[in-house]
């Protein structure tokens, strides 16, 4: 079960825009340097809309798009009274400082210190550029007027780690595009119980978990796992130490054809799954598609997945970093709407 996260953002977002003056009539430059269709920014942008937000909305890309970006927010000053930097906006942010005195909404999302020494462990946090990445995430939360993120979990992080004040942080949930993402009615081709995933592979996911999962339900012939993304060349050697042949891998599924992939599938995989502190921080964003689909998912059991969701019999919390209690959870799952059926 999942409660309306949508009603929660609403407010949210009102209580966020009052601090700057009446909501319903601030006009809001939405800045975003990333990919167009991004959920964060879909869902924001719907957000927008929806509380009848006055947005004017600035979408940049291509090799001079920092430029572009700052040109764009000189023209039209007058036409907005903030700016709302969208993910993934840390580069930028510095300059933007420099050539504007609106107001700025920053859209922090994930901190590059935790990315870079945690997430993805390229540096040290003890390292003299790890100590840097977590400056760069103070300074930048700092020279913001306010900054976002996406689960309370989240933001009392950013608040205990990169010392942001309580009045000038707070979160919007991710969520998804729920005019893509919605139940799809699909005449399944075969018999077998298909188990869905779908990611980059960031370790934060926890792949290699849902891989050995698989592992221990191999001799079940009739439950398959259908991996989307490059897991074949990013997981490569774990793939062949496990020999698996009840994994399907597809390395690219079209985004708007996830909705019909999710539909194929008898359970889905929010996660995440790894031990990365970060994964028990946010919610997947998977996990809003798969739920908006009105699939069955398991999702990891932290306290960042809690604040919304909660266990029935089609949302289950499973243990993190543990691939033996995923297969359980899903063999147990398989089980329980055997019996049902009969």
């Amino acid at each position: 079960m999942v409660i309306n996260y949508e009603k929660i953002n609403s407010k949210n977002l009102i209580r966020i825009l009052n601090g700057f003056g009446k909501a319903k009539d601030i006009r809001v430059f939405y800045l975003s340097l990333y990919l167009e269709n991004y959920a964060r920014t879909e869902s924001l942008i719907n957000l927008f809309n929806k509380n009848k937000i006055k947005l004017i909305r600035c979408q940049v890309s291509g090799k001079l798009k920092y430029f572009k970006a700052i040109l764009k927010i000189i023209l039209e000053r007058k036409k907005y009274d903030l700016i709302l930097l969208a993910f993934r906006g840390h580069e930028i942010l510095p300059i933007l400082r420099i050539f504007s005195k609106k107001p700025v909404i920053f859209d922090a999302f994930i901190s590059i210190y935790d990315t870079l020494c945690f997430d993805r462990k390229i540096f040290k946090p003890s390292s003299l550029i790890g100590r840097f990445f977590k400056w760069c995430d103070e300074f930048l939360c700092r020279i913001s007027d306010f900054v976002l993120v996406d689960t309370k979990t989240h933001m009392k992080y950013f608040i205990r780690e990169f010392n942001v004040p309580k009045s000038k942080i707070y979160y919007l949930y991710v969520g998804c595009n729920k005019e893509l993402f919605k139940p799809v009615k699909i005449r399944r081709k075969d018999s077998c119980f298909t188990v869905l995933w779908y990611g980059e592979g960031l370790p934060v996911q926890g792949v290699d978990i849902i891989l050995k999962a698989a592992k221990y339900l191999e001799n079940y012939k009739d439950v398959t796992f259908h991996l989307i993304g490059p897991l074949r060349k990013k997981y490569y050697s774990l793939i062949s130490k496990l020999k698996l042949s009840n994994v399907r891998f597809t390395d690219r599924i079209p985004y708007k054809d996830l909705p019909r992939e999710i539909a194929k599938a008898n359970l889905c995989l929010g996660g995440h799954f790894s031990n990365v502190p970060k994964a028990k921080r946010v919610i997947s964003i998977k996990t809003f598609e798969f739920s908006a689909c009105d699939k069955p998912l398991i999702l990891g059991d932290n306290q960042a997945n809690k604040e919304i969701f909660k266990s029935d019999n089609k949302t289950i919390f499973c243990k993190m970093n543990d691939e033996k209690a995923l297969a359980e959870v899903i063999l147990s799952f398989i089980k329980y709407n055997e019996n049902l059926s009969h």
